[in-house]
């Protein structure tokens, strides 16, 4: 997987404070974790909601355009790990507008969780007369 260290030295960004979202081994966006909010439902899909600025809602829009509906990204939420997950769409944006701050735009992130299946966890049987042999 891609050694974010040095996208994150390259980018001037801290990843104890980011979600990022990798596509490939150099494709890689990163947003603060202040201005993401995730929402799990029960059935393994989830909303990951920006609350951004109009030049990161371009930026966001433009990595997430290069995703076909079920492909298959990572994110990593404060360096705690690469979760694998399928994309499923963006919702539309909207401006989130407020005399106390500048214009935000908001979009939601639909993905899906994607099960990682360790490689380790099978091995061949090495006898035809045990009771595992069977399941296939």
């Amino acid at each position: 997987m891609t050694n974010l260290g040095d996208v994150a030295k390259d980018n001037n960004v801290n990843l104890e404070d980011s979600v990022v979202f990798v596509k490939g081994d150099d494709d890689i966006l990163s947003v603060d974790i202040k201005n993401v909010g995730i929402k799990q439902r029960a059935d393994d899909t989830m909303g990951v909601r920006f609350s951004i600025t109009p030049k990161q809602t371009k930026e966001l829009e433009r990595f997430f355009s290069k995703f076909q509906n079920g492909e298959k990204l990572y994110f990593n939420i404060s360096q705690t790990g690469y979760r694998p997950v399928y994309f499923r769409g963006l919702s539309p944006v909207t401006k989130e507008v407020s005399t106390e701050y500048d214009a935000k735009f908001n979009v939601t992130l639909f993905v899906q969780k994607a099960i990682a299946v360790p490689d380790d966890n099978y091995f061949e049987p090495t006898c035809e007369c045990c009771e595992f042999c069977h399941i296939g």
